[in-house]
């Protein structure tokens, strides 16, 4: 399969790369071919169209709102943030597979049911660490 993905991360520097880098390896890993564009504060080389146009799926691993997202109109698709497609791109391009092969993929630019939208936890939520401290969510 040919899966495009676009990475960007808040800063657009080194996470949007560690995603990119992820998602390409996984792909060789796993036999598919998986091209990716990144946006970010180092600028952007969007993907022409007719190669939006070949793939078989989309992969959003990001943080920001993605530049040009009507682009892939119609295509499967899974978004996740930028740290999932780091640690865990392997698992993202099995499962975004797995579902257009069944048939349950979302497709960019369909209306997401509001109860299809995962509930956040406290857990989820909750800053942690230095930063959750210092914005107030740690403890």
């Amino acid at each position: 399969m040919k899966i495009v993905c676009v990475t960007s991360c808040i800063t657009g520097i080194a996470h949007t790369y560690m995603a990119a880098e992820a998602l390409e390896q996984a792909g060789k890993k796993l036999g598919h071919e998986v091209l990716v564009e990144t946006q970010g504060s180092a600028g952007s080389n969007p993907f022409k169209q007719d190669l939006i146009d070949s793939a078989d799926g989309v992969i959003f691993a990001v943080d920001l709102e993605v530049s040009g997202r009507d682009r892939f109109a119609g295509k499967p698709y899974l978004q996740v943030g930028v740290a999932k497609a780091i640690n865990g791109s392997v698992d993202l391009v099995e499962k975004l597979i797995a579902q257009i092969n069944d048939g349950t993929a979302a497709k960019v630019g369909d209306a997401v049911p509001a109860k299809a939208a995962p509930a956040k936890s406290d857990s989820d939520t909750a800053k942690k660490g230095f930063f959750g401290k210092l914005f107030g969510g740690g403890h």
